[in-house]
């Protein structure tokens, strides 16, 4: 206890805020020191953001041609400094340039550029006039290498459905469901004039990797693939071959011929989807795949459960810890940008910016605990 002289009202004010002023150190010799998380007597150093090259980084998806000024002003104001940032079909040179000097002026860098060119049928299922359309994605790598532009996004997955229903939650925000059953039962009819096999869909990957990758290692630009959303082959008559590890081995291993710029956009939401039947779980795959530098992109989204039925949930909803694969995201020190991916529906969020700031603070709190704990 500290005791004061009877000095008058001043002289006991000014002993007063001298023997306040004397209690950290008091409190340091006792082993009482208050915790830096109060700000007194702070030693740590500051958090690791994700603002870095080489740090793992917290990003969004935006359409470029769609963004408004306010938009990314509100993306600034929530701290984002990166971007995957979506094309459309078509873009030239200077497209993606002044694309990349607006978004500056806000604090932005494109982290992730997307062209959906690669997802042309002619491309996917092996039809007269792919070489023109892969000239055309070509075109794009090629720019966005002159613009140190980091990574571009493919999947592969013609066919594909992605919900059979949109549900109510728990938490009561609207969420997309897949249900197998209800797949199989309303939904699935041949997509196509033919079904598609493995064998189809591999020669038509494999036949766009060998045309694409020497321009992206040229132009020093990763490719992210994503795998097929939900896990699960035939859709539709055509095949699913991004469904588990095993495809992707083979992918890195046969179509891709190991190259170092072929890699993942590891989609955690549809790793979830797949739980058993993936043949690694989430975290095997980010320390496969990720202790070599082949996770490039990844999108932070949680599920309900796995397949035979789930639906989408915000990363504090679903049956996963998100932050395990946060912090081992940072135990292979990746550099990889996260999204959070597809966005439930919150009450009177027409622009999806509740969504946005409420996921990227959740990632955020975890990426800087990660890492604290881990590096």
């Amino acid at each position: 206890m500290v005791h004061f002289a009877h000095k008058g009202a001043d002289g006991l004010q000014m002993r007063a805020r001298r023997d306040v002023l004397k209690l950290p150190l008091l409190a340091a010799a006792y082993g009482m020191a208050p915790s830096p998380a109060f700000g007194l007597a702070a030693s740590r150093p500051p958090h690791k953001d994700e603002d870095t090259e080489e740090g793992t980084k917290i990003a969004v998806k935006i359409s470029v041609q769609r963004a408004s000024n306010e938009e990314l002003l509100f993306l600034k104001q929530i701290g984002l400094r990166w971007l995957h940032a979506d094309f459309g079909n078509n873009a030239s040179y200077d497209d993606i340039r002044m694309a990349r000097e607006r978004f500056a002026e806000y604090g932005l860098k494109i982290d992730s550029a997307l062209n959906e060119t690669y997802r042309s049928l002619k491309i996917q299922l092996g039809q007269p006039g792919r070489d023109e359309d892969i000239d055309k994605f070509n075109a794009f790598l090629t720019n966005c290498g002159r613009l140190g532009i980091r990574t571009s996004h493919i999947d592969f997955h013609p066919g594909n459905v992605y919900t059979t229903n949109m549900v109510i939650t728990p938490r009561g925000y609207t969420a997309r469901e897949f249900s197998v059953d209800d797949f199989r039962q309303r939904v699935e009819e041949r997509m196509f004039d033919r079904d598609y096999s493995a064998d189809d869909i591999w020669a038509n990957y494999t036949y766009f990797l060998k045309a694409v990758l020497p321009v992206a290692e040229k132009a020093n630009i990763k490719l992210a693939h994503h795998p097929d959303d939900p896990p699960i082959t035939p859709m539709n008559g055509v095949a699913k071959v991004f469904v588990n590890y095993a495809g992707y081995k083979h992918a890195e291993e046969v179509a891709a011929g190991g190259s170092k710029n072929w890699g993942l956009c590891l989609c955690l939401g549809t790793w979830l989807e797949g739980g058993d039947t993936m043949g690694k779980d989430p975290a095997g795959m980010i320390h496969d795949f990720g202790s070599r530098g082949k996770i490039f992109t990844v999108h932070f989204r949680n599920v309900s459960s796995p397949l035979p039925r789930f639906h989408e949930t915000y990363q504090d909803d679903g049956y996963a810890d998100m932050y395990q694969l946060m912090k081992a995201l940072r135990e292979v020190r990746s550099n990889a940008s996260l999204i959070p991916d597809h966005y439930p529906g919150i009450v009177g969020d027409t622009n999806q910016r509740i969504d946005n700031a409420y996921m990227v603070s959740l990632m955020r709190q975890m990426l800087r605990r990660a890492y604290d704990e881990v590096g």
